[in-house]
């Protein structure tokens, strides 16, 4: 079953990568942000900051993941179901933390307005009423175990 885990930035997606692969080797396990510094490259600015260049990082993230018809796939990402129609998505579970928490995982890396935006996007993202896995208190490997039970059980079409 392919699986979509939407995390805000700070919940602990791109630690989850190598875990997630251990636990689930028939699967094809991706971080959203693989392709973001050869893509901004390739188009002379940056993906992140330039949200008019979204909708086609989308469309180039969902070629790559359609040329593994096969196989199942588990994406890590900030977008939301809704903003990826006809995506093909099984389970969909929400990487969370809490706020405070965010905060400081991204405080070296974010300041001001995208870190505020950064702790929105989680409040956001827990009205979506998606299962949760929790990454306040728990290790990136029992964050990973948990999800990879998970994603066999949950199904995102309503």
């Amino acid at each position: 079953m392919n699986a979509y885990v939407l995390g805000a930035p700070g919940s602990g997606k791109s630690a989850l990568i190598d875990p997630l692969r251990k636990r689930l080797p028939g699967h094809l396990v991706l971080d959203w942000d693989f392709l973001m510094e050869p893509t901004g490259q390739l188009i002379g600015r940056s993906i992140r900051a330039d949200r008019s260049a979204w909708p086609f990082y989308d469309a180039l993230v969902k070629a790559v993941i359609e040329q593994f018809d096969d196989v199942p796939f588990v994406l890590l990402e900030v977008r939301t179901p809704d903003e990826l129609p006809g995506w093909p998505i099984g389970a969909c579970v929400l990487l969370d933390c809490a706020d405070d928490v965010r905060v400081t995982r991204l405080g070296e890396r974010l300041c001001g307005s995208d870190l505020a935006e950064a702790v929105e996007d989680g409040r956001s993202y827990r009205k979506l009423g998606l299962p949760v896995v929790d990454s306040t208190s728990q290790t990136i490997d029992e964050v990973a175990e948990e999800l990879a039970s998970m994603i066999g059980h949950l199904d995102c079409r309503r």
